[in-house]
């Protein structure tokens, strides 16, 4: 029974990781400080870079 509390656990912590995607443009998602023409990866969300 412990070994499939453990497995959740993981399994949980694995698929939240995933839900918190950085930025998204077309489809695809970008690391933090990616720089796409005028815009930069700032959290979750694009800003005009400065």
């Amino acid at each position: 029974m412990r070994i499939k509390r453990i497995a959740l656990v993981i399994i949980v912590l694995l698929y939240g990781e995933l839900s918190f995607a950085d930025c998204t443009y077309n489809g695809v998602n970008y690391p933090n400080g990616t720089v796409l023409g005028p815009y930069v990866c700032s959290g979750t969300q694009w800003v005009i870079r400065q």
